[in-house]
């Protein structure tokens, strides 16, 4: 369904240091209306509506800002994150915003323990018009981060730049995926096995004739 660009990206970041950073895509407009803040996901930015888990809090966005600078969410842990989506694999929605005039993304990155591992970067500023405006939806997914490999107390911050920002807060907000090697359920193990032991006595069976 949703596809990882698989690289890995020189970055020379603030403070001096240099991270390697997984590409991040995005993708939409989605007219479908896919994903819905409220009940899909936790904002990690966003308008007071986001509808966030006691504990898991988020950074409140100005209303018809002109711009975001380099805007910075909460720290998490990966813990929290992955214990809240179930998976350790997911996607940013982004609920644009706007007047006529569409916005721009110029930069959006995952920093784990303060070092950028997963990163969207354009070369010039994406222009994000809104397919929904104002009702919550994911106007674009930002596909696909991951925090497999690492501790859970290691810590997770997102960062996020639009220079072009002219109507309500925009949200950002996690979307859980299981795409990636889902583990199966009990109960799927449990067929599973089942069926392997039945087909064991069917063959069993045939020999013994």
């Amino acid at each position: 369904m949703f596809k990882k660009i698989v690289g890995l990206a020189v970055l020379l970041v603030a403070g001096g240091t240099v991270s390697y950073a997984s590409t991040i895509t995005l993708v939409g407009p989605d007219p479908n209306k896919t994903y819905q803040q409220t009940t899909n996901s936790p904002c990690v930015m966003g308008n007071p509506s986001c509808s966030n888990p006691a504990g898991f809090d988020f950074t409140t966005l100005a209303a018809n800002p002109n711009s975001y600078d380099m805007i910075t969410s909460p720290t998490y842990t990966v813990s929290q994150i992955v214990t809240l989506l179930g998976t350790n694999a997911f996607f940013v929605g982004v609920d644009i915003n706007q007047t006529s005039v569409a916005q721009s993304l110029s930069y959006f990155a995952m920093k784990v323990n303060g070092n950028v591992v997963d990163l969207f970067n354009p070369a010039s500023p994406a222009s994000v018009p809104s397919s929904n405006n104002g009702n919550g939806y994911a106007d674009y997914l930002l596909e696909t981060f991951s925090l497999a490999g690492f501790a859970g107390t290691d810590t997770v911050q997102f960062v996020m730049d639009m220079p072009l920002a002219n109507d309500g807060a925009e949200q950002f907000f996690l979307i859980g995926t299981t795409s990636n090697n889902p583990v199966p359920e009990p109960g799927t193990l449990l067929l599973l096995g089942s069926g392997l032991a039945s087909a064991a006595g069917l063959i069993r069976r045939r020999s013994a004739r």
